[in-house]
């Protein structure tokens, strides 16, 4: 096909092969032109870890509008730093901690910091082995699963009410409330991405976040005995930045509905990337099966050769260059962590999943800088403890040619979001072990 006019944001021509699309734009250079938006593309690995770092000529404003940011005033001069923050308010989504920056980013961050200790995922371990094997025994016996709908998508909401402490009652209504659900779909419009499931969570924890700070209120102090909760959400209530001052209930409660945003969806669609590996590919199955070691390995090329985000924005707030490309203040920016990923000056091969592949884990899934995806450590447990578990409960994991067709001409189909590398479906078939 064509790609000289096809629009990331828009074109759904390309959600089924991104990575055609990427090495469209690398042979062009690093850093490419866009023909629409006025935006840049940055496709090159060297470069998309400069522009992550480069929190001077780059602010993360849009990163998850990208080249779809409306600003609303009209960008002049070589520096808009200080009218992008000042218009930050009037910018959609901009509030959302990826999109925040700065004393801000770092007070927001240290509180989601709280849940991510090692000693707090030590902690999680047995609920993650738990929620990986109930989950298995509502299908098992079928010896057939649509990995994203039944599995994925479940496990990841699940495993972030558990980190949240949610109870029983809640975290099943989390897991009907989000099946199916998908971020930043490519035709959805504001008003659309107000009805996702998120919104109806959110106000669920406002609520539960706000009765644990009047419980701690001291005029209510005799009644403390009564009111008083212990568990995470209650950390997180009465959390302090590190001056001293207190987030607003807002801010924690955008934090903990950030938490189901970020981490139910990316890890669903990272298990079925891999699944449809595993699936296709008999001898990294059985390697798999023989040496559960193999697995971290696994994973990390997973990262690189088909992770969960395709892209992200970042906007020029000052005048620059990058990879000899001028870029001038107000430019969106198309920043691929995929495209980097297979950039075959950093990976020779890159199309090639290869688990021996020499610096596995220099691939940018999660980023780089001070927005490194904070969840990355239980990303990693979540999917290695989800494929120790199916693979030890299902033999011979094959895909269905019902759905997907036969070998040599299998069907896929992908959610259309410019976000994520999303199936959305994968049905497995299997031998109940």
């Amino acid at each position: 096909m064509s790609y000289e006019n096809a629009d990331w944001y828009s074109d759904v021509s390309l959600v089924d092969d991104p990575h055609a699309y990427f090495d469209y734009l690398r042979a062009q250079g690093p850093v490419v032109r866009l023909p629409y938006r006025g935006a840049v593309a940055v496709v090159g690995y060297d470069e998309t870890v400069q522009l992550m770092l480069d929190t001077e000529h780059f602010s993360e404003i849009n990163a998850v509008t990208g080249g779809l940011v409306e600003l609303p005033f009209a960008p002049e001069g070589d520096d808009i730093a200080d009218a992008l923050e000042a218009a930050r308010g009037k910018i959609d989504f901009a509030d959302q901690i990826v999109a925040e920056r700065g004393h801000r980013h770092a007070d927001l961050r240290s509180v989601l910091s709280r849940l991510f200790t090692p000693s707090r995922l030590k902690q999680l371990q047995s609920q993650l082995l738990a929620t990986a094997e109930g989950l298995i025994d509502e299908f098992h016996a079928d010896g057939k699963v649509d990995i994203v709908r039944q599995y994925g998508g479940p496990y990841g909401a699940l495993v972030i009410s558990d980190l949240l402490g949610l109870s029983d009652k809640m975290r099943d209504k989390c897991r009907r409330l989000l099946e199916g659900t998908l971020p930043v779909p490519m035709d959805a419009t504001k008003e659309d991405m107000m009805k996702n499931p998120l919104v109806p969570v959110g106000k669920d924890l406002f609520g539960l976040i706000a009765k644990r700070r009047l419980a701690n209120n001291p005029l209510l102090r005799p009644l403390q005995g009564l009111l008083a909760h212990e568990d995470i959400l209650n950390e997180l209530a009465q959390a302090t930045f590190p001056d001293g001052s207190k987030p607003s209930l807002v801010d924690v409660t955008g934090l903990a509905a950030f938490l189901f945003g970020a981490g139910q969806d990316t890890t669903n669609r990272l298990l079925a990337n891999g699944f449809k590996v595993i699936a296709t590919r008999p001898d990294i199955q059985a390697e798999l099966r023989a040496n559960s070691k193999r697995i971290e390995d696994f994973i990390e090329e997973l990262l690189r050769y088909d992770g969960s985000v395709k892209s992200g924005g970042r906007i020029c707030q000052k005048s620059t260059t990058l990879g000899g490309v001028e870029i001038k203040a107000g430019t969106p920016v198309l920043m691929s962590h995929m495209a980097a990923n297979r950039d075959p000056r950093r990976f020779p091969d890159p199309h090639v999943f290869d688990m021996d592949r020499p610096k596995l884990k220099e691939h940018l899934a999660f980023g780089r800088g001070a927005h490194t995806c904070i969840g990355a450590p239980l990303a990693r447990r979540e999917v290695a403890t989800s494929i120790e578990r199916l693979l030890a409960r299902m033999g011979n994991i094959r895909l269905s040619e019902a759905h997907h067709g036969p070998e040599g001409a299998r069907r896929f189909e992908y959610e259309p979001t410019y976000v994520l590398r999303a199936l959305k479906s994968l049905h497995l078939e299997f031998d109940p072990l």
